[in-house]
């Protein structure tokens, strides 16, 4: 009613400036166009366009007649029939209802006849009883439109391939996520429920095989999957933590909130309410940074949907969440973020930025803690005049994964990759997978702690414990220098430098067995982020942080007794290599001292060139031979 209503009023406004009665004079013309209003207002819709169509053939100039077809036909969804008969009306006056090259510039945006919809706007906005508000307002509208036809004329490539029927049923599968090593990818299958009466959501998962195939999907094992709906989910870079939406649960504060769960061997536990990012309102899509240390979602409780931002605190829980500023945000809406793993590139679904209609993805860049730069549309065919969102694009940035019903789909919609645009992701991201073993038996090391630390601001990164295989996965973003510690209980720590400064992508991450000494006698370890200026005995700054990693250890094991051992290459003569190992082992044995770190426990001593790791003729083999050791004396 309100859209008749509506219809009527505008119809009214423009017959008050040109005409005070119906432009027809047929009886039975007007007698089918009356009956025809009264069906519409009862919502007979049909009926009453075979009464208007009946009043156009009594009177081919009856111009209402036209209008309110084409209203009607506009109301059922059948635009292109709305636009054909609002375009007669204009054929037979164009200045009766002005109006009606606004609503043919809307609905062929609305189909995505963008070229018309810029015509046609373009003649409403040129229109001369058009009023100083209504000639501002087609203005914007028509930037919007114009807006419209640029991307569509300049189109991105766009291939998408369906990844087949080992991910894809009969079913809907939809908001794809990978773990950052693309090696598994979890989302969400609609699939009937136990009682035959409804359906219900719930979480897959497959593996892609070394020939890129992708195994063939199960469910994921535990107490995640329930009777009632998961979706809308994000998971950890290690594949380890799931957040994800859950609807009008008991344990609920509003109508949807967002839960976690982790993976424990190869099941995942129930699932559990995290109250810290929940409001009264919807709360939704949720996806998580590849540090784990900032959650992105949706929520309504300002009365819009929009995308806050959460921090994790020292003591675990996540800090209030906060909203993003006013240029992602807007008076409508925006939902489905999602941040890439390098930390910086946000995209998401908005209808209030413009674009092809609808929901379009867009894609903004983290400035710093609190800026964000305009959003930019990700571009046609990616977005089109229908609803587009949940775009997920993999660490390395030139695949994207997203759902479709479109056609050759095995049922509802379907999961489908393309080729992403090169432009967008800039700093790619790789990763660290390790496997720790205990040195003495090639046992796993469960629960041992991998902590990856930026050298150029001492900042703790991420921090991840082994699985029960030993495993571990953390994100290696480009353009930075890191320390990577991994520890454990009754373990000497194992320390890397890795220098990441130029691109590097997941297709050549960082794969490694890593070894861990039991504390015994005599066993040593290396301090790979030990580092001192060339040719002297100066520590740099990025030493500090493997320093009170060994201050911490010392102080955890207050019986162990160690020896700090300097080692040099063959660069230069026997006696002057003696002096520099000497003189730099002493420089960390000061630094303990400074700590008060008992000197009865400390010993340090030069070794020149004399004990060799690896051959002194590369320079590789020389820069593993310029190191600090520990060697326990007693424990």
């Amino acid at each position: 009613m309100k859209k008749i209503l509506l219809f009527i009023c505008l119809l009214m406004c423009s017959l008050t400036i040109f005409s005070q009665k119906l432009s027809s004079d047929d009886p039975k013309a007007i007698k089918n166009y009356k009956e025809g209003i009264k069906l519409y207002e009862n919502y007979e819709s049909i009926n009453a366009i075979k009464k208007f169509k009946k009043a156009i053939e009594l009177d081919p100039k009856f111009i209402e007649a036209y209008l309110i077809t084409a209203q009607v036909y506009s109301d059922i969804e059948m635009y292109d029939s709305s636009i054909v008969y609002y375009k007669k009306a204009i054929n037979i006056d164009k200045d009766f209802f002005p109006n009606a090259y606004m609503i043919i510039a809307k609905l062929s945006y609305m189909t995505g006849k963008y070229s018309d919809a810029a015509i046609y706007q373009d003649l409403y906005y040129h229109h001369p009883k058009l009023s100083d508000f209504q000639k501002l307002k087609a203005e914007l509208d028509l930037n919007l439109y114009r807006g419209a036809l640029d991307l569509y004329n300049n189109p991105v490539p766009f291939t998408p391939i369906n990844l087949g029927d080992n991910v894809n049923s009969i079913y809907s599968e939809y908001s794809p996520a990978l773990t950052i090593d693309d090696s598994t990818i979890i989302f969400t299958r609609k699939i009937p429920s136990i009682d035959k009466n409804r359906e219900q959501e719930d979480f897959f998962q497959s593996h892609k095989l070394k020939n890129g195939q992708w195994t063939k999907a199960e469910p994921l094992q535990g107490e995640l999957n329930t009777l009632n709906n998961e979706g809308a989910h994000t998971i950890s870079a290690d594949g380890k933590v799931l957040y994800f939406t859950a609807c009008n649960r008991i344990d609920g504060y509003g109508s949807c909130d967002i839960y976690r769960s982790y993976k424990k061997g190869n099941v995942w536990t129930k699932a559990e309410n995290v109250k810290e990012l929940n409001s009264e309102s919807w709360d939704s899509q949720p996806t998580l940074s590849a540090d784990g240390k900032t959650i992105y979602f949706s929520s309504a409780r300002s009365g819009n949907m929009d995308i806050y931002e959460s921090q994790l605190s020292n003591n675990g829980k996540w800090n209030k969440p906060t909203r993003l500023p006013n240029n992602i945000n807007t008076a409508k809406s925006e939902l489905t973020p999602f941040i890439h793993p390098d930390g910086k590139t946000l995209f998401f679904a908005s209808d209030g930025h413009g674009g092809m209609g609808k929901y379009d993805i867009f894609y903004s860049k983290k400035i710093n803690d609190t800026l964000w730069s305009d959003p930019i549309n990700i571009g046609y065919p990616i977005n089109t005049n229908k609803d587009d969102a949940f775009l997920f694009v993999n660490a390395k940035g030139d695949k994207a994964f997203f759902a479709s019903e479109m056609a050759g789909s095995y049922g509802g919609y379907d999961i489908y990759m393309f080729d992403f645009p090169q432009n967008i992701i800039t700093n790619p991201v790789t990763y660290f997978k390790g496997l720790v073993l205990d040195i003495t038996n090639n046992k796993p090391v469960i629960n041992a702690v991998a902590e990856l630390i930026s050298l150029r601001d001492g900042l703790s990164k991420v921090k991840v414990k082994t699985d029960y295989d030993g495993t571990f996965t953390l994100p290696l973003p480009t353009g930075e220098i890191y320390a990577l510690n991994v520890s454990a209980d009754n373990y000497l720590f194992y320390s890397e430098h890795i220098e990441l400064l130029e691109a590097r992508d997941s297709l050549h991450p960082f794969i490694k067995y890593i070894f861990l000494k039991p504390i015994q006698k005599n066993q040593t370890m290396v301090l790979n982020n030990i580092l001192f200026d060339f040719d002297k005995a100066t520590l740099k700054p990025e030493s500090y942080i493997e320093l009170e990693k060994l201050y911490k250890f010392l102080s955890e094991n207050p019986n162990l007794i160690i020896e700090i051992g300097g080692h040099t290459d063959n660069i230069g003569t026997k006696e002057y290599n003696q002096i520099l190992s000497e003189k730099r082992a002493k420089a960390v044995y000061d630094y303990l001292i400074t700590k008060n770190i008992n000197a009865n426990r400390l010993k340090y001593k030069g070794y020149g060139d004399t004990m060799p790791i690896a051959d002194n003729s590369t320079e590789e083999g020389r820069q593993l031979n310029r190191r600090t050791e520990i060697k326990i004396l007693d424990n």
